[in-house]
């Protein structure tokens, strides 16, 4: 029962659900099939229109295992990057990429999967 000014009213309740394919939630790694030879920006047109994303920021390890920001749309240099090549950004095939943005309450792993 809730209460204001000594008024009350019932509510039900129901148990929370998860959905195993959510993007925030489920914390499964998500595929992503680009070409090698797609550019970072059709990459992030993917991410944005598939997943509704407003301004994503991709992050990436390093083989050393250091985190490595490869666009950010607020830093000019990184900016840049959209135009390149995936391949020209290093990445290879079965890396893992993380994107955060606003709309997400935490950041998601992707993992990028190359057509042969």
């Amino acid at each position: 029962a809730v209460g204001i000014n000594a008024e009350y009213g019932y509510t039900f309740s129901y148990p929370c659900e998860k959905k195993d394919d959510c993007l925030v939630c489920s914390k499964v790694v998500k595929e992503v099939t680009r070409d090698r030879e797609d550019t970072l920006q059709a990459l992030l047109d993917y991410l944005r229109d598939e997943h509704s994303l407003q301004n994503p920021i991709i992050t990436t390890a390093t083989a050393e295992g250091e985190s490595r920001t490869l666009y950010m749309s607020a830093i000019a240099q990184l900016k840049d990057n959209a135009e390149k090549k995936l391949t020209e950004l290093n990445l290879v095939d079965c890396q893992e990429i993380v994107v955060t943005d606003s709309s997400l309450k935490s950041p998601v792993v992707f993992r990028l999967k190359f057509n042969h």
